[in-house]
């Protein structure tokens, strides 16, 4: 079938319960075949079953009823994917946690969310335990009980009141005047969204999956989701690595791979395999960098495919093989209606840039909100629009265009940043007065390096690398800065009344003689 017809509402059924939904269904055509894998071990759709029904039965025993929040730390594993499904399976709340977050980052995420227990790895228990007093239940030491017979009838009837529309994950994204904010997925939005990937993608029974990002994050979600309903695997590993991707590839079989725009950089200026040696034939990425079409596309005849997504709607926009044309996103998928307009709302023409703002065509394709921020709700979704705070334009064709980012954040090994939340942790170092943190070129392509003007205290010194030893004790890996430079703010511009610094009028050089840079 073509992408044209599979892309089409039309043929998409849009009107799942949820991944769990789903997960049974799959169980009941064939629970034996494989779903996820490593390349040590792999698990099946029934194994899959059984191990979500035995936590959501640990976690009945521990109190945890319909609607609590259930905090989930840990690293990309068969663990996690269990644990999620059983805290879905319980009928609770996932609120998903970065795996990467310490110290003021880790504690507003489990202040502002307030689970009333925390599923952790052994090895992350540390980051929990410095930030609050929540209840930690440690993954590796929960021994594996089978489901009493009553309390698997239990949590299965349960499981058939719940509705699309209930409130399945929180997960945390950049602010930007703010903290971090809780986006609320409901439960139907995993599994709608995972058909419009698996439509896009052309995923069937004979693919396998090669996913080397954080499962934490949105995408795993959904394509643990897409995986479940088409019959395909999904393969993966801990950490992405540029020595073992390619092997990785070759060993799993994998047709198809995602990842961001620094990783194809990386690969693409790493040692490539043969032309015609590897069982890829697509790739999803975004953004995309020119180095990567180059060598994915030209040299070794790899398709890039692309999208435009936030965790807010996870498919606004998609490039399948019907709809790729290079440098663009893709066109707006039919169920999502897209506009680009001015700051008053107001459409702008074609090829001008303006703000990328959508809104859904079917029920469950998008966040019910933000998690205790009815304020941020409201401005989001202003004139019945979901404003993404992105820029963008469309051409003649109706392709879409990023054009940059409206709000003062940054993308960065594939996560948001916050500059509000990043420039208020690094001014808590001893000595500094403030840190101002805009955007340079990253020489991968595609995402952000970070520079910090840092001021210090009247009358005292910063060491650069002292106060990089500190960022990177109170920071996720990915929010250290690759540049420090020490001013006394003096080529800062202001704006009047607010004392707002205008950024885009700080220099991004990188000159050794004036800026201190980290070393990776």
């Amino acid at each position: 079938m073509s992408v044209a017809l599979r892309h089409c509402p039309d043929r998409l059924v849009f009107d799942r319960v949820g991944p769990v939904d789903d997960l049974i269904r799959a169980a009941r055509q064939d629970p034996s075949r494989a779903i996820l894998r490593t390349r040590d071990h792999e698990v099946t759709v029934g194994e899959l079953v059984r191990q979500a029904r035995e936590a959501a039965g640990v976690l009945r025993r521990r109190g945890v009823h319909p609607g609590d929040r259930v905090g989930l730390l840990c690293g990309s594993s068969f663990e996690r994917v269990a644990w999620m499904f059983g805290i879905w399976w319980a009928g609770a709340i996932e609120v998903s946690i970065n795996t990467e977050l310490r110290g003021p980052m880790m504690a507003h995420v489990l202040t502002d969310s307030d689970p009333g227990l925390v599923v952790c790895q052994r090895s992350l228990v540390g980051r929990v335990d410095e930030t609050s007093a929540i209840d930690v239940l440690v993954i590796e030491d929960v021994a594996p009980e089978p489901v009493a017979p009553a309390l698997f009838e239990e949590l299965d009837a349960i499981q058939v009141s719940f509705q699309p529309e209930d409130l399945a994950t929180i997960l945390y994204t950049s602010g930007t005047t703010g903290p971090s904010k809780g986006v609320m997925l409901p439960r139907a939005y995993f599994s709608n969204l995972a058909e419009i990937w698996a439509a896009a993608m052309e995923f069937d029974e004979g693919d396998v999956g090669y996913f080397p990002l954080p499962f934490f994050h949105v995408d795993a979600h959904v394509l643990i989701t897409a995986a479940i309903q088409t019959g395909s695997v999904l393969a993966f590993r801990e950490r992405f690595s540029v020595s073992g991707f390619f092997d990785d590839i070759r060993h799993f079989g994998a047709t198809w791979a995602l990842g961001v725009g620094s990783m194809l950089s990386m690969l693409a200026q790493g040692d490539l395999p043969e032309p015609g040696s590897l069982p890829l034939t697509r790739m999803l990425c975004a953004p995309v960098p020119d180095i990567a079409y180059e060598v994915f596309e030209d040299r070794l005849g790899i398709p890039i495919l692309t999208l435009f997504g936030q965790t807010e709607c996870d498919a606004i926009a998609m490039g399948g093989d019907g709809a790729r044309r290079r440098g663009s996103a893709g066109r707006p998928h039919p169920a999502i209606d897209l506009r680009i307009v001015d700051d008053r709302d107001r459409d702008l023409p074609v090829g001008q840039t303006g703000e990328i703002v959508f809104r859904p065509m079917r029920p469950h394709l998008c966040a019910l909100g933000y998690w205790r921020r009815p304020d941020a709700t409201v401005t989001a979704w202003r004139n019945l629009w979901f404003h993404t705070g992105d820029s963008g334009h469309l051409d003649e064709d109706g392709y879409l265009y990023f054009d940059g980012r409206r709000t003062d954040s940054f993308r960065r090994c594939g996560e948001n940043i916050s500059a509000w939340e990043l420039e208020r942790t690094m001014s808590s170092a001893e000595g500094v007065r403030e840190c101002i943190a805009v955007a340079v070129p990253d020489e991968h392509g595609g995402e952000d390096e970070l520079k910090v003007f840092v001021i210090p205290e009247d009358g005292r010194d910063v060491d650069p690398a002292e106060f990089i030893a500190y960022c990177r004790s109170v920071l996720p890996g990915f929010a250290v800065p690759r540049y420090v430079a020490v001013t006394d703010g003096g080529e800062f511009v202001r704006s009047p009344g607010t004392g707002v610094v205008q950024k885009h009028l700080l220099s991004r050089d990188i000159d050794p003689d004036y800026v201190y840079e980290v070393e990776r």
